[in-house]
């Protein structure tokens, strides 16, 4: 036995309710596992001590006591319950007249409101030229990618840049 199954079935061993052969496998666990066993002895001191307390006796009037508190608590809960119940009636009559008055004024003020969606017109500031270079997004667009025109386009509309720029550079470096 393990000590897992021997936490498991503690209970029924305390209680004496375990079968026997089962009792005589948590007895030899007991005696091999130093851990079970102190926790056995702990558990049992324990409830040794709770059983050797002395009883409580309640008072002689102690049921009526309790009898006309539990009363007053009943009465109490009423009183909140129908005050509760009279703001819930309140909210629900306030929210209906709420929607209600939403309700009208839709109905009522939606012929004012213009029907036909009026939009201010639209006018161009910059016109777009018609001639659109060879090399231009157009033309890269329009021709696959499988064909070897479009990068020359690219490359040949950079170069000018390109060259220019390595001219500056190599020039700032010399200097």
């Amino acid at each position: 036995m393990d000590c897992r199954e021997f936490c498991d079935q503690h209970l029924a061993f305390v209680d004496d309710t375990i079968a026997g052969i089962e009792l005589v496998r948590m007895q030899r666990h007991l005696t091999e596992c130093e851990s079970c066993a102190k926790q056995d002895a702990k558990i049992r001191r324990a409830l040794l001590l709770f059983r050797n307390l002395p009883s409580i006796e309640p008072s002689a009037n102690f049921s009526d006591r309790l009898e006309a508190r539990l009363k007053e608590c009943q009465t109490e809960q009423l009183v909140h319950s129908q005050r509760n119940l009279r703001l819930g009636a309140v909210a629900a009559t306030l929210a209906s007249v709420l929607m209600l008055g939403y309700i009208g004024t839709t109905l009522y003020g939606h012929s004012e409101t213009p029907h036909d969606l009026v939009m201010p017109p639209v006018v161009a500031s910059i016109p777009e030229s018609e001639l659109m270079p060879a090399s231009g997004p157009a033309m890269v667009t329009s021709v696959s990618a499988g064909l070897t025109i479009w990068p020359a386009a690219l490359f040949a509309e950079q170069v000018p840049v390109r060259f220019a720029h390595s001219q500056l550079e190599l020039a700032n470096y010399t200097r």
